[in-house]
């Protein structure tokens, strides 16, 4: 193994963890004063797992940034917000990015034992107390999955933060360290996130926390097969959320074209952010998904990625996606394409309720889940999305697909989603099942009405549940069919 440089080393480390000789030298501006909801879980429940944490997530989503702000946290570093009194010695907590060529030829033994060696004066085998270690961009370092469960089995006191940008590749590294790691999922901020951010008011962030509390009542309702329960507690909320209408609408708007990246949330500029997105989304592919899990067709998998952007939320078959991306391979390879996109969470894809796809002719719904990259890849990240009838039923379709993946996840981790297609009885967009079926329609228009719904109104009688359409501003409840505005319903998730 390359033995690395010692003082090279301690030079490079010195750079990125000025704290060590004083707290003050903290990189604040590599924190950011408003924190999405993923801190509050990473700070509050990771920090004191035994197992190493692992932020996976697309570039540009705000995992160094978090980072960052839990080694905040830990310093008691105030940003202008808040901080906690610290007593933790700087030196213990070490910062490294896996970015930097020369880093990524050293072992993570051999790092923390330089580390422990000249900056904590200890040995790495007999540390006088715990250390927290965040390495960032891990998937850069060859084998790290192994060299993390090496030091895990050794039993030293580190608490590790790992992030990784996703891809088949970064999965396969961590299922070598299964048992020791913790995996967490960061995604671009959900609507949630984003209208806390554009309304900034302590009261509506109170009422976004009870919020939470409509998820298992959505749940336990639908396990009852209750609508009323269902409608009442929307409404309630509807009129709690009352004061702060107007701003959580026009933010919705706006999110409907952005997005949740953290980098656009104070940029109205559409042009601009476009034009960012669109440069960190093809170098990252490249890096993550062509060099990275090794994909043979580099043109063919973008032209993929950029077909299912078009039709996103629409139906397709495996003999159709190889057409119209023009890939000159067989299903097998195809098929290995879908799975590298929905392992790197860019790609989502429901299965037909009543029938398993697995013949090259079966159909199934596929979303390009970001609605970001979506309206980007399409050249609507404007205003012009509104105008588009297709594009924006796509949209509004692969947005509410993208909470609801998340909330079901939160009910049943690792379930799926579902589609219904009754063929001349309608069609159900949406279907979760984490333990009694909630069948979801989704509409683009304001005020649809029962005769709208066909589809869901067949099979809310033929499976005995009631159902939910998400529409623009309709809240109400007719007959077993619950109508709930689309902002109001992804607050919730």
């Amino acid at each position: 193994m390359f033995i690395m440089n010692e003082k090279t080393l301690i030079d490079f480390l010195a750079l990125q963890n000025r704290w060590w000789y004083d707290k003050k030298d903290f990189p604040l501006e590599k924190t950011n004063k408003f924190k999405r909801s993923d801190y509050s879980h990473l700070y509050g429940k990771s920090l004191g797992a035994k197992e190493a944490t692992v932020i996976i997530g697309p570039r540009g989503v705000g995992k160094s940034t978090v980072m960052f702000e839990i080694i905040r946290e830990l310093l008691g570093v105030n940003n202008g917000s808040s901080a906690r009194e610290s007593n933790i010695d700087g030196r213990r907590i070490i910062y490294a990015t896996f970015e930097d060529p020369s880093v990524r030829k050293a072992g993570i033994l051999e790092i923390l034992g330089i580390y422990a060696k000249y900056i904590l004066k200890e040995d790495i085998s007999r540390l006088g107390g715990k250390i927290h270690v965040f390495f960032d961009e891990i998937q850069n370092l060859e084998d790290w999955g192994s060299q993390i469960k090496a030091v895990q089995d050794l039993g030293y006191p580190i608490k590790f933060f790992l992030t990784g940008s996703s891809s088949v590749a970064m999965m396969n590294e961590s299922s070598k360290a299964a048992r020791r790691l913790s995996l967490y999922m960061m995604q671009p901020m959900k609507f949630s996130d984003f209208a806390r951010y554009k309304v900034n008011d302590t009261a509506f962030e109170e009422v976004l926390g009870r919020f939470k509390e409509a998820r298992q009542v959505l749940k336990a309702s639908f396990g009852k097969k209750d609508p009323h329960a269902v409608y009442e507690m929307f409404l309630r909320f509807y009129g709690d959320f009352k004061p702060w209408q107007v701003k959580i609408e026009i933010s919705f708007r706006e999110y409907m074209i952005k997005g949740g990246y953290p980098a656009f949330l104070g940029n109205e500029d559409y042009v601009q952010c476009s034009a960012q997105l669109n440069e960190t989304f093809r170098l990252g592919f490249h890096k993550d998904m062509v060099i990275g899990s090794g994909v043979r067709d580099p043109r063919g998998i973008m032209a993929l990625t950029e077909y299912i952007a078009s039709i996103s939320s629409g139906r397709t078959n495996y003999r159709s996606l190889m057409e119209h991306a023009n890939i000159a391979s067989n299903s097998r390879e195809m098929r290995k394409y879908l799975y590298q996109l929905e392992t790197s969470m860019l790609v989502g894809i429901s299965r037909s309720f009543t029938k398993i796809a697995g013949k090259s002719g079966s159909e199934f719904k596929i979303y390009l889940t970001d609605i970001a990259v979506r309206n980007m890849l399409v050249g609507m990240m404007n205003e012009l999305l509104f105008k588009d009838e297709v594009q924006l039923g796509y949209m509004i379709e692969t947005l509410v697909y993208d909470h609801i993946l998340r909330l079901n996840h939160k009910f049943l981790p690792g379930s799926s989603l579902y589609y219904w297609n009754g063929k001349k009885q309608g069609e159900v967009d949406i279907i979760m099942n984490p333990g009694s079926l909630i069948p979801v329609e989704v509409k683009k228009e304001d005020s649809p009405s029962l005769p709208d719904v066909g589809g869901l109104r067949t099979f809310e009688k033929k499976h005995g549940v009631p159902g939910i359409v998400i529409c623009g501003k309709k809240l109400a409840l007719e007959e077993n069919t619950v109508f709930v505005p689309s902002w109001l319903f992804v607050l919730m998730c």
